[in-house]
């Protein structure tokens, strides 16, 4: 199985938001911590909606416009896309204090 990385095209925006609202379902539960199904829908859900996808549309037409801000990547495998990663890039990275160097 081939693997592509590759900047996702703005119509991809529909399917990335299923994508992570299913990936957050299957990865994030942990009834001790207070993260159910239902947790995961109310925070995560509005991936799924159309201003959600609306939302990420935008995000990733801005990305291709501002590459020196922001970052955007769908890994694909065939015509499926199967990742992504989209991020704000900063001046100054801090690392985190309670994370080994």
């Amino acid at each position: 199985m081939t693997h592509v990385i590759a900047s996702p095209r703005p119509e991809d925006a529909a399917s990335l938001g299923p994508l992570q609202l299913r990936v957050w379902l299957q990865t994030y539960p942990n009834e001790a911590a207070g993260i159910d199904e239902t947790w995961i829908r109310e925070h995560r859900g509005a991936s799924d909606t159309p201003e959600g996808i609306d939302w990420r549309r935008e995000f990733i037409e801005a990305a291709e416009q501002r590459p020196d801000l922001l970052f955007c990547r769908a890994v694909r495998s065939g015509t499926e896309i199967v990742g992504f990663l989209c991020g704000r890039r900063e001046d100054v990275v801090t690392p985190r204090a309670d994370v080994p160097a």
